[in-house]
């Protein structure tokens, strides 16, 4: 058991063969337990086949951000997802009444009235800004509902939010040839 996990974030516009290439180093770490895709990201088929049997192959989910409606994810990406990640408790709300109580979702939320919102709404976890440290200690000492850092970049970054209580680092991948090492630094750290 570590102490968090982390959850590495591909941003808008990624390159699937680098990201490929990228993830093939630090999906093996023990620590990474789910990737996230990028809102409105639509898989070629073939893309989507080696994307996924390379998740598999570590044990790592896969949580593709999505809009709501569901109408701009692709059938074949909400076919084999892992569960759902939304922009806002509105949209959790929402989605929860679309695809019903089995399906993992997870909700960005803004302040404390939006986590409760959330919580009381069926999150499977909930995400804060990176910033926000406060809420996320505040977050993990009241609730049991996982706690999401979001936009952590560097060790730093990491262990501050661990301090914090945060149980998910979301790291998002960056392409400057430097996510294996910040990658391996952060999972010395969210070992314990």
């Amino acid at each position: 058991m570590t102490a968090c996990d982390l959850y590495p974030v591909l941003q808008t516009g990624f390159n699937m063969d680098a990201a490929l290439a990228v993830l093939r180093d630090i999906l093996p770490l023990p620590e990474v337990t789910a990737l996230r895709l990028p809102r409105g990201w639509t898989p070629e088929k073939a893309q989507l086949s080696k994307l996924v049997a390379l998740l598999h192959a570590n044990g790592v989910a896969l949580i593709p951000e999505v809009d709501v409606p569901l109408s701009g994810t692709s059938d074949s990406l909400l076919g084999i997802c892992d569960g759902l990640h939304v922009a806002c408790v509105e949209d959790l709300v929402t989605l929860r009444k679309t695809v019903g109580s089995d399906m993992p979702i997870g909700c960005h939320c803004d302040n404390r009235d939006d986590a409760m919102k959330a919580g009381e709404s069926g999150a499977d976890y909930v995400a804060f800004p990176a910033g926000d440290l406060e809420l996320v200690k505040w977050w993990s000492s009241v609730m049991e509902l996982p706690g999401v850092t979001e936009n952590v970049t560097t060790p730093t970054d990491a262990s501050l939010a661990i301090a914090a209580g945060a149980d998910f680092l979301a790291i998002p991948l960056q392409f400057d040839g430097k996510d294996q090492e910040r990658f391996s630094a952060m999972a010395v750290l969210a070992a314990g």
